[in-house]
């Protein structure tokens, strides 16, 4: 004799802290970008404001640490952010208190990437007022790449060189823009390129280029480069 009574199981999942997401009625690929630098940066950042806003944030983000969930934003925390929040509890025994502050942390909105905050990362003073630079070799932003004496050439002048951005103090890694000159800047009047272009010519060179191509010979002479010193 069968027992079955007709009635139908109830595989309905239990209330829980997700009823109470402020996500639930978002597009859920904003929580899944494709990436954590360039256009995604503009998606996480939509991501975490809706994050931010949520009475459930607490709870998600458990949830997803307790669960490894290794994809996706989850408490206003993308994967990698999460990664490296369990890799400092573990290495260094954050504290409860030190672990939710660098969560905390991680959750504000980020400012905006710009060139200038690029050229500030990267650049490190050096001695004698002069800067090096420890960022990366090429820089990209807004669908054009930049050397890094470029950047701080076009961050001083408001324009791209003309030609390459070289150094005139001597320091070859230099990028201080005041040490930098494109090919435009060199070859003006007043300066020994400038008297060097009047001869390539075929003129007579002006009176000040004249003066600096005799500066620069007395500089040679006494110091033994033509640079001036700084």
């Amino acid at each position: 004799m069968s027992n079955y009574t007709g009635a139908v199981p109830d595989n309905r999942r239990r209330a829980d802290w997700r009823d109470a997401a402020a996500c639930a009625d978002e597009d859920p690929t904003l929580f899944f970008p494709n990436g954590d630098s360039g256009p995604s940066l503009l998606t996480i950042g939509q991501a975490k404001s809706i994050c931010r806003a949520c009475p459930v944030l607490d709870a998600c983000g458990r949830w997803a640490a307790d669960n490894r969930i290794e994809y996706g934003i989850f408490g206003g925390l993308t994967e990698q952010e999460r990664a490296s929040l369990r890799r400092s509890t573990r290495r260094r025994r954050l504290s409860p208190e030190e672990a939710a502050a660098k969560t905390e942390e991680k959750r504000k909105p980020q400012k905006p990437r710009t060139l200038q905050s690029i050229y500030d990362g990267g650049a490190v003073r050096l001695h004698n007022g002069h800067l090096g630079w420890i960022g990366p070799g090429k820089i990209y932003f807004g669908g054009q790449a930049f050397t890094p004496k470029q950047l701080a050439f076009f961050l001083d002048r408001g324009r791209m060189p003309d030609g390459p951005a070289k150094t005139e103090c001597g320091i070859s890694s230099c990028l201080l823009p005041a040490h930098l000159m494109d090919t435009a800047e060199r070859t003006r009047c007043g300066t020994r390129p400038g008297y060097q272009q009047h001869r390539a010519r075929g003129e007579e060179a002006c009176a000040d280029c004249k003066r600096a191509n005799a500066d620069a010979d007395n500089r040679l002479r006494w110091t033994g480069t033509t640079k001036v010193a700084v």
